[in-house]
């Protein structure tokens, strides 16, 4: 057990400790701090990660002014979980605790994260990067009237490394909002390689494409991942047993204002107490759009604590230009309701147009989504010309009777 004879909150006995244990919140309200358990949990991840042992170093890396974070460490030091001896650093009860309580390793990794894509990733992620390559060539084709667009083999391993280095996964239940871009593998990989486990308490992906589904169970099967991966469309409520049963989300949604809403707006509802990270990558848009993705934000108590340029890079993807900016968020706890949504989300329903392809065959003209013609160019491809069966189309602007 943890702590002394003047401790207010006592470390519960093995198998009594809970992901949010009270200490936590008794250092919170101990030293007023306004980032809740999430600021001593920084802390405490922080100290986990330094190798210099100086609280300086800590604070830096938590984000925390100097006597805030010295407050903290004396709250932790009463309950003995902190101790000074040659810097700061844990207790052999502290360190137990850090670890049943909050799941970190008992040693902490070391990796460097590139936030820019120029920046070339550590050598000892390219095997996970080469892993992922081979994964997501046998991907399902995309389906781009779910505005699927997947990210690159590189890029999804750069999204794990940013969710650890920002303590988002280690000890962490995490939720993916959609996921054709195979996140969950690179973080199970992510985690094997350089810790020998999977780092998240829980990892849960939400997916409306039954094939992706199917795909990432697969994939998950065969690597031997524990990650649970359940059928639905984020326009219905979320399960109720799900609600506030997570720490931290990831979503990559619709190149729409109200995609991006919409998902944000449910990785906030999975959120315990509605308060947590939250990790968007979103393309990038007209100053009056940023406007009102930021307004969409602040409207769901969310706000972008850091944000890097370019960060995302897709194969094709020429609606976002092949790049997006991704947004590393907070939530703050403001009450949102687990509604169903109405109104357009994907970008041909929000932005429709007439799309016409005319076969290179026979020269007729066809709508697509329209009159029994398939709604996507790939399809077509492969249903063939309805006149001649010709696999072969090209765009036109001209619109004939047939």
């Amino acid at each position: 057990m943890v702590g002394g004879a003047n401790d207010r909150t006592p470390v519960p006995e093995d198998g009594e400790v809970g992901l949010k244990d009270t200490i936590l919140q008794d250092v919170a309200e101990a030293t007023s701090l306004r980032e809740g358990v999430a600021g001593v949990e920084a802390l405490l991840r922080a100290v986990h990660r330094n190798e210099s042992g100086r609280l300086a170093d800590a604070a830096r890396e938590a984000r925390l002014p100097i006597p805030i974070a010295t407050a903290i460490r004396r709250e932790l030091e009463k309950r003995g979980i902190l101790m000074r001896q040659h810097g700061l650093a844990f207790t052999e009860e502290g360190e137990q605790w850090v670890r049943e309580a909050l799941g970190f390793a008992e040693e902490s990794l070391s990796v460097e994260v590139p936030l820019t894509p120029q920046a070339q990733l550590p050598p000892a992620l390219e095997q996970v990067v080469r892993a992922m390559e081979a994964h997501l060539a046998a991907a399902p084709q995309t389906d781009v009237t779910l505005d699927q667009a997947p990210c690159t083999a590189e890029t999804s391993v750069r999204r794990a490394a940013l969710l650890y280095r920002s303590g988002a996964l280690e000890g962490r239940r995490i939720a993916l909002l959609g996921d054709d871009d195979s996140v969950a593998l690179s973080i199970g990989l992510f985690g094997r390689l350089l810790a020998g486990r999977q780092l998240p308490r829980r990892l849960v992906v939400f997916e409306i494409d039954e094939r992706r589904v199917a795909f990432l169970q697969r994939a998950a099967r065969e690597a031997d991942l524990a990650v649970e991966i359940i059928a639905h469309d984020l326009r219905e409520p979320l399960p109720a047993q799900l609600l506030g049963t997570f720490d931290s989300f990831e979503t990559d949604p619709p190149y729409t204002i109200a995609g991006a809403s919409l998902f944000v707006r449910r990785g906030v509802e999975l959120l315990e107490h509605g308060r947590g990270y939250g990790m968007l990558s979103f393309g990038h848009t007209s100053p009056p759009d940023r406007l009102k993705l930021q307004a969409a934000l602040t409207s769901i108590g969310v706000a972008t604590t850091a944000l890097y340029p370019a960060f995302n890079r897709y194969a094709g993807a020429s609606i976002l230009g092949s790049t997006s900016e991704l947004h590393e968020l907070v939530a703050t706890g403001t009450a949102v309701a687990n509604a169903q949504w109405h109104g357009p989300l994907y970008t041909a329903e929000v932005n429709p147009r007439v799309r016409l392809y005319q076969c290179t065959e026979c020269r007729q003209r066809w709508e697509l989504g329209n009159d029994d013609i398939p709604a996507t160019i790939e399809e077509l491809k492969d249903k063939g010309c309805p006149a001649c069966g010709n696999h072969d189309f090209r765009r036109t602007s001209k619109r004939t009777t047939r």
